[in-house]
């Protein structure tokens, strides 16, 4: 039942999950018992599956479960998943609205990724008036598969929410921080090329040049790494500082977004990066 992974994503799995399927009676007890006997069941099919791979004889039965049990759980690492596509947002006029941002910095941020990302035949075009008359989908959550520590083959899926301006279950707006890759490992010190930003969008835009070709990217509030990403002597942690200009609307793929991350508020736009929430970013953080 313990694990080294904690946090939503662990509590949905081992506690959530199991007092659901649990008869409320003596429930810590029942969700103890689920846990172990699905892990065991797990176990069970990979050995299987090794066995099988190694050219073993295997009944015709196992070979038929095998078959239909998928022993692999990882999904295709180059497509994250976005949901919650808002109804109210089908223009750029709309995007702006719904995000609050103008759509003046918008384009900017496009025509920035543009340049910098793409090929010169798929760049954006640089006039704001053929960027404003594109179809614009925004969207509330990106499902990002990480793989899960020591594993090779099972991920879990960091869900990372992005409501905007609205409300998330009739509390604050909720905009989470990930981590993005930027560049190459001897960016950023100990954070490696990981740098941790805050979401402002997850949206969908139309190719100008090809109808049928849609661009996935997010809208996102860089922070900047302080002494060039070096451990601090004093908590053993990295400090981050967020920039002066909130406006600030950065676009990336979303396929360089790679997960969740933890910032912890300290003083006056500053913020120590949380490298210690689980042992796979305590392993990428050094």
């Amino acid at each position: 039942m313990y694990s080294t992974e904690f946090g939503e994503l662990a509590h949905k799995t081992q506690i959530k999950a199991g007092w659901r399927q649990s008869i409320k009676n003596d429930p810590s007890w029942q969700i103890v018992q689920s846990y172990s006997r699905q892990h065991g069941i797990r176990m069970r099919l990979l050995n299987l599956e090794s066995l099988r791979r190694c050219g073993a004889e295997l009944s015709l039965d196992v070979v038929e479960q095998l078959t239909t049990t998928s022993t692999t759980t990882a999904p295709d690492i180059g497509r994250r998943m976005l949901k919650g596509r808002r109804d109210d947002v089908s223009n750029m006029a709309d995007f702006s609205h719904g995000l609050g941002v103008s759509i003046q910095i918008i384009c900017r941020g496009l025509i920035r990724y543009s340049r910098y990302n793409q090929p010169p035949k798929r760049c954006f075009p640089e006039d704001p008036e053929i960027l404003e008359s594109r179809p614009v989908e925004l969207l509330t959550q990106l499902e990002i598969p990480v793989l899960a520590f020591q594993e090779t083959e099972i991920y879990d899926i960091h869900r990372a929410r992005c409501t905007g301006a609205l409300n998330f279950r009739n509390h604050g707006s909720r905009n989470d921080w990930v981590w993005v890759r930027d560049g190459t490992e001897d960016r950023y010190g100990a954070l490696r090329a990981r740098l941790p930003a805050k979401l402002v969008a997850l949206f969908k835009i139309r190719d100008y040049r090809c109808e049928d070709r849609v661009r996935r990217l997010a809208g996102v509030q860089f922070v900047s790494a302080v002494n060039s990403g070096r451990i601090s002597d004093v908590h053993s942690l990295v400090t981050v500082q967020m920039k002066e200009d909130a406006r600030e609307f950065n676009v990336v793929d979303i396929g360089t977004i790679l997960g969740l991350a933890h910032l912890i508020p300290e003083g006056d736009r500053h913020g120590i990066v949380n490298s210690r929430i689980d042992l796979r970013t305590f392993n990428a953080v050094d």
